[in-house]
């Protein structure tokens, strides 16, 4: 017998003593030695009459009894409250979540699995069976037949129903030994692991040496898989997680339970102050090439503009959305032909794009080497002493023509068909070749190619005749996959979202222009439209009539030398009024602020890495799926498959995931499978080996 003491004695010898003591699962209450009540833990109604009467009979303060029976005050007050106005009847504890009837019988069960066998979903199901006045939601549907699946007995395959054994009859099975199982609904984003060991993600960190704070679990390997399989499983963000089941969670991070929200933020806080994100992402960007090098050394560079709605006066910039300019930073992605994501920079002052490229140019040719490269952009870009610094760095580069020359029309007959084929596919083209003069670079090699609807459309770069002007053509087109890659990433993988908050106080020497000289200028505008208002009154009233009036031209002649002196004034005010001036000397208001980003980067260089691996295997399932346009959606809505996750030994974890209904899908997928274990990935990327298949 297991015996836990509550008692407290009263300070005051007038009053009863009271004890409260737990007897295994009971509760035993002495007053003044004498044992008055014995009732069960879990008996809540007993317990709310024993209280209520004792602070009313025994004379004890409310809050002494409250403290003995370890509840709160207000508790305790309410429940005497309840029973003054309706007696004991109304501390009888109400049953949580709806209070009517209960919408389960036994009859809608037999109706949910008599439609379940006809193979519809769950909403099928509850979209039948709701009438009016009873509506049924798909989670009471997939609850009934959870429950009855997990009720079924296990039968064994190949065998009649007419020549099963009793339960306990049954042979055991032959197979490797189980030292635990754990089911998980998540069982299929484990697939990812196979592609982050060949990408070497884990490697890459553990050369950083990063570190989070001492806990009994939840490590650095544990907090960068979390934050990659929530936006795998398409959770909006790390907030979004406390609607996933931890421990569900838990078994595909090699956990009891996935860590919580608040431990989670505040382990990704100290992973992104022991490493450097850029590092990371960095080091990423050469692991990616090395695994797939860039085809024909292609580099797409293009900026991405993210709002900021706090209240920070942050630096603005061009918003091509909303088409007009706010508050926000801007990120510059690099992709290859392929729409694959290889690295990004975060421009927090909104440089334009010619200005962020020259070091996105420096970035790549750290990993890229010395091997000649070509970058494309868009007219953001557009720049003559870029191009300048391009030819100088022996650099290639494709854009398109911007201004006024751009819209000039060739007759037709200038232009002749040429084509490029990639991937077996050839693509033709109506092309004329010109040089266009650009103040700076000088000539520069101009392909101007016919569009969809007949539209001319020029195209500037340095490369070589060699290089057909169809392929330049091409290439260039070949930046909408970039496009679809930074969509795709803004609503599947939230590459614009607000990651942490704060802001620290811009540093750097900023120079503004000087408001008191735009003012002065606007000042003497305003006398300028003045002024010759007025003189043009005056040569109207000297040519209408020879006898004007000497008091009116004298009057408006007064009026037009006292604005001239005040004109005169304020230009000599403005000569002497620096056109900028820094901002520090403005004053608070003109002072901006930067927002904390070490977070943001890090997560958002994780996002890319798990869109990475994500795209990989889609890849690598497509082999066997073969229908490229919707591969995607199919293949991560398998991330969502749940199984098993069974321990064959300390070294082999065996994952057996619920086959897909579509067979085709299951086809491909059981063949990607046995592909994946020929790597043998393993857990966090140092722990057992996983193995994968499908349920029979």
């Amino acid at each position: 017998m297991v015996s836990a003491s509550a008692a407290v004695q009263s300070e005051s010898f007038s009053l009863p003593r009271l004890e409260v003591t737990g007897v295994g699962d009971h509760r035993v209450v002495h007053l003044n030695g004498h044992r008055i009540a014995l009732y069960p833990r879990e008996d809540r109604l007993t317990e709310r009459v024993i209280v209520t009467q004792l602070v009313e009979v025994s004379g004890l303060p409310a809050k002494l009894v409250a403290e003995i029976f370890e509840r709160h005050f207000v508790t305790v007050s309410r429940w005497r409250s309840l029973a003054r106005d309706a007696g004991a009847q109304a501390l009888v504890p109400e049953r949580p979540g709806p209070k009517g009837p209960s919408k389960r019988t036994r009859k809608l069960e037999d109706k949910i699995l008599r439609l379940r066998s006809q193979g519809l979903s769950y909403r099928s199901i509850a979209k039948r069976l709701t009438r009016k006045g009873l509506k049924i939601s798909h989670t009471l549907v997939a609850t009934v037949i959870q429950e009855h699946e997990q009720n079924q007995p296990m039968v064994l395959p190949g065998v009649e129903a007419s020549q099963r054994n009793p339960p306990q009859a049954l042979p055991e099975p032959v197979a490797a030994p189980t030292i635990g199982a754990t089911t998980s609904r998540y069982a299929g984003a484990t697939l990812l692991y196979a592609a982050l060991s060949r990408l070497d993600v884990w490697g890459v960190l553990s050369g950083l040496q990063p570190s989070v704070d001492p806990s009994r679990h939840a490590g650095w390997r544990q907090v960068v898989a979390a934050l990659i399989f929530c936006f795998a499983l398409r959770f909006r963000s790390v907030e979004d997680l406390k609607n996933a089941e931890p421990r569900d969670l838990g078994a595909i991070l090699g956990e009891a339970a996935s860590p919580g929200v608040q431990t989670l933020r505040r382990k990704v806080g100290r992973l992104a102050e022991s490493i450097d994100p850029v590092d990371l992402s960095r080091e990423l960007f050469r692991r990616y090439l090395t695994l797939e090098p860039v085809w024909e050394g292609l580099y797409y560079v293009d900026g991405h503009f993210v709002p900021y709605y706090g209240t920070h006066r942050t630096p603005k910039g061009w918003s091509s959305k909303r088409r007009l300019a706010e508050s926000g930073h801007t990120d510059v992605y690099v992709h290859d032909a392929r729409g694959r994501v290889l690295f990004f920079l975060s421009q927090p002052l909104n440089d334009s794009l010619a200005r962020a490229i020259p070091s996105l140019v420096q970035e790549i040719r750290a990993v890229h080497g010395r091997q000649p490269f070509t970058v494309v952009f868009d007219r953001g870009g557009y720049s003559s002493k870029l191009f300048r610094w391009f030819d100088q760095e022996g650099i290639g580069y494709i854009t398109y023509l911007k201004g006024r020359k751009a819209r000039r029309h060739y007759p037709l007959a200038k232009f002749s068909r040429g084509w490029f084929a990639l991937d077996g596919k050839r693509t033709v083209y109506r092309l004329y070749e010109k040089r266009t003069r650009i103040r700076g670079p000088g000539l520069v090699r101009t392909v101007i190619y016919l569009g969809d609807d007949r539209e001319q459309i020029p195209v500037l770069t340095n490369l070589q005749p060699a290089v057909r002007g169809a392929k330049v053509v091409h290439c260039l087109r070949l930046r909408w996959g970039q496009e679809n890659s930074l969509k795709y990433l803004l609503e599947h993988y939230a590459i614009d979202q607000l990651i942490q908050y704060g802001a620290s106080q811009e540093k750097a020497e900023r120079v503004v222009k000087n408001p008191r000289r735009k003012e002065l200028n606007r000042k003497i505008r305003e006398l300028r439209s003045e002024t010759e208002n007025l003189e043009a009154e005056l040569g109207r009233i000297l040519e209408s009539a020879a006898d004007a009036e000497p008091e009116a031209v004298r009057d408006l002649r007064q009026r037009l030398e006292k604005l001239r002196r005040s004109m005169t004034r304020l230009e000599n005010r403005r000569r002497n009024t620096p056109t900028k001036l820094k901002a520090a000397e403005l004053g608070p208001q003109a002072q901006r602020f930067l927002l904390k980003e070490d977070r943001r980067l890090l997560v958002n260089s994780l996002k890319l890495a798990a869109h990475n691996a994500e795209r990989l295997l889609a890849l690598q399932f497509d082999r066997h799926y073969r229908q490229r346009k919707d591969v995607l959606s199919v293949f991560r809505a398998l991330f969502h498959l749940s199984g098993t996750l069974t321990r064959r030994s300390a070294q082999r974890i065996e994952v057996t995931l619920e086959r897909p209904s579509p067979e085709k899908v299951a086809r491909a997928l059981a063949a990607l499978l046995a592909e994946i274990n020929q790597d043998h990935p393993r857990l966090l990327g140092n722990g057992p080996a996983l193995h994968f298949c499908l349920r029979n």
